[in-house]
């Protein structure tokens, strides 16, 4: 008959291999990133509730997993030629400012899931036709793609053509600190004209973010956090860590 601490040992080691097994899945389980955004010209001057009402409307795009780790790299914008004109990175065509806004926080924690960008971009041209492209880096991380704008036309130096992309994170952001680049393109042709980021704006620095998952009541009380693990076919850690305790105790009252 085998003692009591041999028998305790081999119910331990069972508990900790099945326990192995269980918490890498767990950890392994990652949220795609999804965002909704909408774009408009500022001088539309939308308000709040049609804002809201366009971006629930607005389809969920889906994005490739949030690279949190690494090192960012800024863009290098190159020569476009339209028409014998030449577009430079010198100065034909820039981002003269840019104004983040918070919006949305359900949670009041500080962390925002609906914010926007508004960029005002000048052309020593009449008129130039351009679109945005938006990323947003996790604490320092590499740039993650996460919405563009429509095509828009951009007239000197004029502050009347400010335009805004407006969006919601919808799942697979943590909450942190995140700062945006936004890079200008050639609307007809596709070529990077200008990219304008943190180093450039204060306001495209350090913006408090999450996802609209973690930015609810709903997520963060302790019952419905094991109501999402559940969610995903896995037993809670520490529910499994009761069952297992409860197993050894009766094998040691069995062999007294």
């Amino acid at each position: 008959m085998p003692s009591i601490t041999n028998t305790l040992y081999r119910a331990a080691a069972v508990f900790i291999m099945i326990a192995g097994l269980v918490m890498p899945a767990q950890a392994e389980e990652t949220t795609k990133p999804a965002v909704k955004s909408i774009t408009y010209a500022a001088t539309a001057e939308l308000d709040e509730t049609a804002r809201k009402t366009e971006l629930n409307m607005a389809e969920t795009q889906s994005l490739d997993v949030l690279v949190q780790q690494g090192f960012r790299t800024e863009s290098v914008p190159s020569a476009v030629h339209v028409d014998n004109i030449s577009y430079h990175y010198g100065g034909d065509i820039t981002i003269y400012d840019a104004f983040t806004t918070l919006i949305s926080d359900f949670d009041h924690d500080g962390f925002y899931h609906r914010f926007s960008v508004a960029i005002d971009a000048d052309t020593i041209y009449s008129t130039s036709w351009v679109y945005a492209k938006l990323y947003l880096s996790y604490e320092g991380g590499p740039w993650n793609y996460y919405a563009s704008s429509d095509d828009f036309h951009i007239h000197g130096d004029s502050e009347l053509d400010i335009y805004v992309v407006e969006t919601e994170l919808a799942e697979g952001f943590p909450a942190g600190y995140y700062d945006i680049l936004i890079e200008l393109y050639d609307a007809e042709y596709g070529d990077l004209l200008h990219s304008y980021g943190p180093y450039d704006d204060d306001s495209l620095s350090t913006l408090p973010l999450e996802d609209s998952v973690y930015d609810s009541d709903y997520y963060t009380t302790g019952i419905t956090t094991e109501v999402i693990v559940a969610g995903h076919g896995g037993i809670s850690f520490w529910l499994f860590a009761a069952f297992g305790g409860a197993g050894v105790l009766r094998l040691y009252r069995r062999n007294r």
